[in-house]
């Protein structure tokens, strides 16, 4: 609802289109959300697809509105596919792998008119924000599961 809250607040400053993608127990109150703000030519929902790559790969921003994360796959993917992201700054993950704001966007989590201010900046800022997205790409390798997992390996071997 953050994130539909923010569009709702911006439609009329800048041209937006919003893509969802998933399904959960809140289908019908977005639905409902959408309809009754008049937010139907602006957002789209997609149910569940394994490959949301494509859609990913279309899309100029990618924004996370995630209460908690663990590792948050889907920031890592978009930045590989050289997106922009705009992220919640929930306990783990998002600050991590945009290095404190240094790769991308935070908002405090759950504003939506925080939210709404970082989708306005990066629509006036788009230089900056490739600047951002540039070195968000540049420390991806921190992530690589070959260079974790031997990390993990040396922790397991010297405890033997």
């Amino acid at each position: 609802m953050t994130l539909l809250k923010a569009i709702n607040e911006i439609k009329k400053k800048i041209t937006i289109s919003l893509l969802i993608i998933g399904e959960g127990k809140n289908k019908k109150i977005i639905k409902e959300f959408i309809i009754n703000n008049n937010l139907e030519k602006i957002v789209k929902l997609k149910d569940y697809t394994k490959n949301p790559f494509p859609y990913i790969k279309q899309a100029d921003l990618l924004i996370l509105t995630s209460k908690f994360e663990g590792l948050p796959n889907v920031l890592l993917e978009a930045i590989t596919l050289k997106k922009f992201v705009i992220s919640s700054n929930c306990k783990t993950g998002p600050k991590e792998i945009l290095d404190n704001g240094k790769g991308g966007l935070l908002f405090k989590t759950g504003n939506y008119k925080d939210l709404s201010n970082k989708i306005l900046f990066y629509n006036k800022n788009k230089n900056i924000c490739n600047h951002k997205l540039k070195f968000s790409k540049s420390r991806l390798k921190r992530f690589s599961y070959k260079k974790n997992l031997n990390k993990y390996y040396k922790i397991i071997k010297n405890m033997m």
